[in-house]
């Protein structure tokens, strides 16, 4: 895809504020949400106060935080200085035009200057909480749903997508519950950030797309580009010689929506997704979609693009590997292209075309292994928590042991309660934990993603309840309730705390609920360029 415009003069990114949420005793950003944030070594003077943004900007506006989390993920994976294809700016997408998740709108809502907005990622959180509690009330007769009603503000955030076609507003209403529902671990701008899975079943409201036609068996849905952003042909296997692959510059569904815009004068035939591969067809395969930069380039090959940016590996998943090797090499038996890197070339390698895409981070010896099924087996992250009884509520178990009974590999519950296996292959396992004082516990899972969760609760060696933990894979809560089990079922983590509850902000002792999210610095803080 093309590459963003340069940002506009006068965009710079202010230096981070060093107070903390546990430095403001009694006020709103009570530990309750216990945000931990550990110092960036490196750069200590900016230093993000990411933790008092989110929970302050949630609580001003009355949203739901781990939503407003989502949406920045999805947009940016909380990137300040993400510049996307549709001149998005931020860690939100907020884009410059009067169309939501609309700039101008959002900085409207606050009083604020855009430009203020656009280059201080902390107006930014604001400007989106107000944007989306405005959705909410537009969305819902006038009176904003409850915060701690995660579900209920489904509508609104369909409506803050600024789609217009429903079956799009569905599909990042989809996107944003799914990383609530899921939970997620990743590597940020902004710091190692752990939003922990919600029991969520927003089934019932997904919209049922219109029947879909791709070419290919592994796409997984079809959305048609605006027919102002390709050109009607009939091309057979004979004219196509190439697949070129993207990336975005932006997230899947700001592609998606972009592709549909008239004004574009851009698409691409595919889009897969970062997080689990899905893959949504826009323009059929014998149609010349406009995306290689080149003319001859463009009626002889098939693009696919792929969610993220260049300069950020993390966006590049397993899944999405996988998920992009099976189309490309569907596309190749059907166009009788070769499986080499003289055909499976990427947007860099078209003569003329100006630019780096899909740039250093993406693997090419991998890619062409998947297409050539020399690669193996291949898997993704196993993560959870071990807590005390109850893996919403329960306390932290740090430095127990956890270890995978098929392979016997071992690891520890960190510092930030989580415990990781990385590049497991896929398979069904079952997880032990154990920890002094405690009887072992276990949790099962079948993974097929680049990230599964598997949390266990173990309980005091004493206290006669049965030795098992919970596969909470829906983290749905543990397995030792009695009769009843929703008679003492926990809060779910994230749900909002009122104000007469929370008594001050008692970090010294830790938190009385269960983290929705837990940020903690790296070491360093990059700048985004343009490619």
């Amino acid at each position: 895809m093309g590459a963003p415009g340069e940002r506009p003069a006068g965009l710079t990114s202010p230096a981070g504020d060093r107070t903390t949420a546990c430095d403001k005793q009694g006020t709103f950003v009570g530990c309750d949400l216990f945000l931990l944030f550990w110092p960036v070594a490196a750069t200590p003077s900016l230093r993000p106060d990411v933790e008092a943004t989110f929970a302050r900007a949630a609580a001003e506006f009355d949203v739901p935080a781990p939503v407003l989390l989502a949406i920045a993920y999805e947009a940016s994976h909380l990137d300040p200085e993400a510049h996307s294809q549709w001149e998005g700016w931020g860690l939100f997408d907020l884009r410059e035009g009067s169309q939501d998740p609309s700039l101008e709108n959002a900085a409207a809502l606050l009083s604020e200057d855009p430009n203020r907005v656009a280059s201080d990622w902390r107006l930014s959180t604001r400007a989106a909480a107000a944007l989306l509690a405005d959705q909410a009330r537009r969305s819902n007769a006038g009176v904003a749903p409850a915060a701690d009603d995660l579900l209920a503000w489904w509508d609104a955030v369909r409506a803050f997508s600024g789609r217009q076609e429903p079956n799009l507003q569905s599909l990042y209403a989809q996107t944003i519950f799914r990383l609530v529902a899921d939970g997620l671990v990743a590597d940020t701008a902004l710091g190692h950030v752990v939003l922990y899975p919600h029991d969520l079943d927003y089934s019932s409201l997904v919209t049922v797309p219109p029947p879909s036609s791709p070419d290919s068996s592994e796409a997984d849905a079809w959305t048609s580009a605006s027919t102002a952003n390709y050109s009607d042909y009939s091309r057979g296997a004979s004219d196509i010689d190439y697949v070129v692959i993207h990336t975005v510059q932006g997230s899947y569904s700001g592609c998606i929506s972009w592709f549909q815009n008239s004004s574009a004068s851009v698409s691409a035939h595919y889009v897969v997704r970062s997080s689990d591969g899905h893959t949504t067809q826009m323009v059929h395969e014998e149609d010349v979609a406009w995306h290689a930069g080149n003319w001859d380039y463009n009626l002889a090959s098939v693009g696919i693009e792929h969610e993220g940016y260049v300069d950020d590996c993390s966006w590049y998943t397993d899944a999405m590997y996988r998920e992009s090797a099976a189309l490309t090499a569907d596309i190749a038996a059907r166009q009788s292209v070769p499986l080499d890197r003289a055909h499976i070339i990427g947007h860099v390698e078209v003569p003329e075309a100006n630019h780096t895409d899909p740039g250093s981070c993406w693997d090419w010896d991998y890619y062409m292994d998947l297409l050539n099924g020399t690669s193996g087996t291949s898997g993704g992250e196993i993560v959870g928590v071990v807590a005390d009884s109850d893996v919403y509520n329960g306390a932290r178990l740090v430095g127990a042991t956890v270890r995978i009974e098929q392979s016997g590999q071992t690891t520890t519950v960190g510092s930030d309660g989580l415990y990781r296996f990385e590049d497991i292959p896929f398979g069904s396992y079952r997880m032990w934990a154990s920890h002094p004082g405690y009887a072992d516990g276990f949790c099962d899972k079948t993974t097929s993603g680049s990230q599964e969760w598997c949390s266990i609760a173990l309980f005091p060696a004493t206290s006669g309840g049965d030795d098992t933990g919970v596969d909470d894979g829906d983290d749905t809560g543990d397995t030792d309730r009695g009769a009843d089990p929703d008679a003492n079922a926990p809060k779910l983590p994230g749900t909002p705390t009122s104000m007469d509850e929370m008594g001050g902000c008692g970090c010294a002792t830790g938190a009385r609920g269960s983290p929705w999210f837990v940020l903690g610095g790296l070491a360093f803080l990059r700048r985004r360029s343009s490619r």
